[in-house]
Formats: C-alpha cells, structure tokens, sequence
C-alpha cells in the first residue's frame, strides 16, 4: 500500500446550496478528500472507500493514511484507512 498525507477534506453537508444541482440520495451524503502522495501528486477519494467504523468522520487533515489505487487513468483512491503507525500514537496536546 502506498502512504501519503491527508491534504483536503470537503464535507458536503457543510457546503452551501448550489442552485441546478443534482444530489444522488446516499451517495453525496458525506464528501470527498485529497491525499497528497509521497512523489507530490494528488489522489482523490470518495468517503465511501474509507476503512473503519466510523471512516471519513475520523479523518483529520495532515493525518498519515494508507491506500491503494484504483486501475484507470486517473488518480483514485479504491481503499483508504490510517496507517499502521498512526494508529498506535497518541496524540496530546501541547502544554
């Protein structure tokens, strides 16, 4: 699995209402992210491919994730979850 840096997360029930468009019932309930990949290119991902219980709630902008790639001609996430390493830290804040 490749790993990179969580760097964009657009939550559509915070979006403003944009008038001539068309939301599809259970697919456009939560949104979508950008990971920036380790060579610097960006790779998109729906929240539906998020692993976890509660998936692309628990996401945190800067957070390290693991995915894979879907095959075609574009830049698309198939499988996104924390990596190994994050999960195991403890995050604090700072005194």
């Amino acid at each position: 699995m490749a790993t990179g840096q969580i760097k964009k997360l657009v939550h559509l029930s915070q979006q403003t209402y944009l008038p001539n468009t068309r939301l599809v019932s259970d697919h456009n309930d939560k949104g979508y992210g950008l990971i920036e990949a380790e060579d610097g290119r960006d790779v998109y991902f729906p929240h539906d491919v998020v692993e976890g219980r509660r998936g692309f709630d628990d996401l945190r902008r800067g957070q390290v994730v693991e995915y894979t790639l879907e095959n075609g001609p574009y830049l698309r996430a198939n499988l996104v979850r924390l990596a190994r390493a994050a999960l195991g830290k403890v995050q604090r804040p700072a005194a």
